[in-house]
């Protein structure tokens, strides 16, 4: 019943408001809703929704052989759904998410939502937001300078060890120069967040706009 070119999206949680015992706690569940609601339902995959030590990007991985893949929330976390900056607990495994999406960019029908789902109790929020962004396009970065060719012949082979060395290869790579340049010939900045500070933005905005009173959902 969605109007042409609009989705849904299932987005499966392991809590809230306790364990196992919500309504979409997996990946299976997320996609089983997908599959039974029709072709405009798609599952979401928050980082922070996991289990410890869940493999997430093979969890990405199969939702885009199933076709059912729409987007991520793109967070960290240390201890459950902490909403951490990207990038700050676990870059490696944000890599690996990507190696995926690189590895499978051309699967048909894959059109996906890249958004942002952070809180910001610590930190300036815009602030937070910049550096997330630069993390996401670090990680995309180095994980198409994984040697493909490579990896599928060791994968073939059965070769871990190799296979595993080629993807920490293109981890390893200081990608800063060419995200550097990347934003300098779109007319960024080379040092968000250093820019950022220096216009003074978070003063004159902060002079303008009232300040919130009143209890809040937990959530700056």
């Amino acid at each position: 019943g969605l109007p042409d070119g609009w989705r849904i999206f299932s987005e499966h949680k392991i809590y809230e408001p306790a364990f196992y015992s919500t309504v979409v706690q997996d990946w299976g569940t997320s996609l089983m809703i997908a599959q039974e609601l029709g072709p405009k339902a798609q599952c979401l995959v928050d980082l922070g929704h996991h289990a410890p030590n869940v493999n997430i990007e093979m969890i990405v991985a199969r939702l885009i052989r199933a076709g059912r893949l729409g987007g991520f929330h793109f967070n960290d976390s240390k201890y459950g759904d902490d909403d951490l900056d990207s990038g700050t607990i676990d870059p490696f495994r944000l890599f690996l998410v990507w190696n995926e999406l690189v590895e499978l960019e051309d699967s048909p029908g894959l059109n996906l939502s890249h958004m942002i789902d952070q809180s910001h109790n610590v930190t300036d929020p815009i602030e937070s937001l910049i550096l997330s962004a630069g993390e996401i396009q670090r990680a995309f970065v180095q994980a198409s300078l994984v040697d493909r060719a490579a990896l599928a012949g060791y994968q073939e082979a059965n070769d871990a060890l190799m296979a595993s060395a080629t993807l920490r290869a293109a981890f390893r790579t200081d990608v800063e120069p060419i995200l550097a340049m990347a934003r300098l010939r779109k007319g960024g900045a080379i040092d968000p967040i250093a820019t950022y500070r220096s216009s003074g933005y978070r003063a004159r905005v902060s002079e303008i706009r009232p300040r919130v009173s009143g209890a809040g959902g937990g959530i700056v």
